[in-house]
């Protein structure tokens, strides 16, 4: 029993500190956030310095400037792409939706005199109720100018530029600059511990390195996997603002729980009733797609770059997500990796022993 409460003091007083520190990066991470993600990225380009340093037999000067340069010309391309393309289409779809709001309320009256018949049926409450939503539903509908509000965000944007480019140009700096001291900056934080701690935090930080790289590799490529096969699902079915409509779907499955089907199959709803039965039945083919996809690729990608089985990650998304918000998309599953990795550690016991 004295061995078991000295492992629990231990657990429990990790755990304090777990939450410690979270609360404490919760509050300060925003403003250390551009070289916090200038070290993640640096982390990110390691395993491609190392490789050019040993295919090539060049010093390490060399290799980072190689891959920081590369690093550099894919982003202006990826944001030129995304401003000159994607944004264009944005504005353009949310012109398009603005003009043909008198034709959604149309239809939205259509569909409501339609089912009269059945909400009469039902108790005399839940009818007032459900045709007082509905009446409130139209009227925002009606009150709303999307184009007022692109103006007011364009304003804002504009404005927030000149911020922008300052945290941008940190950003870059602060990444070329850990890139460049990465060895010694990892050999001066370890000087600060025991020999006997040292090993437990290299294991730990490993294994945080690998789980974390891969969580966000695993993102990557399962978002690239939907923005891809909605666009050419979209292109196939010949629909305008194609990147714009991709990059919603996009969002929207990276959301927790919604998934594209949040957005494809009210569309497809939409268009069944409006009499565009191609497009309906299309967009329900490539929400299939899309999900059989995802469902045979996500457990395979998950798995080999985190560890971490499906119904955990997803737990902790959404428990990350109903905490803070969108940030706990990301801080919900680095916190099961750092707890994994302190178990492999042997800070946190894998069994308990009475």
């Amino acid at each position: 029993m004295t061995e078991f409460t000295k492992k629990l003091w231990i657990t429990l007083g990790t755990l304090i500190a777990i939450v410690l520190i979270l609360l404490a990066v919760y509050y300060v991470l925003p403003h250390l956030m551009p070289f916090f993600v200038a070290l993640l990225f640096a982390l990110l380009l390691e395993p491609l310095n190392q490789r050019l340093m040993t295919w090539f037999k060049i010093k390490r000067c060399f290799a980072v400037n190689i891959t920081f340069f590369l690093f550099l010309g894919l982003t202006i391309v990826l944001s030129y792409f995304v401003i000159v393309k994607i944004v264009t289409e944005l504005f353009n779809l949310v012109r398009t939706i603005h003009q043909n709001i008198p034709e959604i309320q149309e239809w939205f009256h259509h569909i409501h005199t339609e089912v009269q018949d059945i909400i009469k049926l039902l108790p005399p409450e839940l009818t007032f109720q459900i045709n007082n939503a509905y009446q409130n539903f139209t009227d925002r509908l009606a009150q709303l100018d999307l184009l007022t509000a692109i103006g007011s965000l364009t304003y804002s944007i504009s404005t927030a530029i000149p911020y922008f480019f300052i945290i941008t140009l940190i950003f870059f700096i602060s990444l070329y600059l850990i890139s460049i001291n990465l060895i010694d900056i990892q050999n001066k934080f370890f000087s600060y511990f025991e020999p006997k701690s040292k090993e437990k935090l290299s294991v730990v930080l490993s294994e945080l390195r690998v789980a974390t790289i891969g969580f966000f590799q695993a993102q990557v490529i399962l978002s690239s996997i939907t923005y891809v096969m909605s666009l050419i699902g979209l292109f196939i079915l010949d629909v305008k603002h194609a990147f714009a409509i991709a990059l919603v779907v996009l969002i929207v499955d990276i959301l927790p729980i919604l998934g594209v089907g949040s957005a494809l199959i009210p569309w497809a709803t939409f268009s069944l009733a409006s009499g565009d039965t191609f497009l309906a039945v299309g967009l329900v083919i490539l929400f299939v797609i899309i999900t059989v996809v995802r469902r045979i690729v996500e457990p395979k990608v998950l798995g080999d770059r985190i560890g971490l089985g499906t119904l955990p990650t997803l737990i902790s998304i959404w428990v990350g997500f109903k905490l803070l918000g969108v940030a706990g998309v990301l801080i919900g599953p680095l916190l099961l990796i750092l707890i994994k990795a302190l178990i492999k550690a042997g800070v946190f016991p894998n069994k308990i022993k009475i």
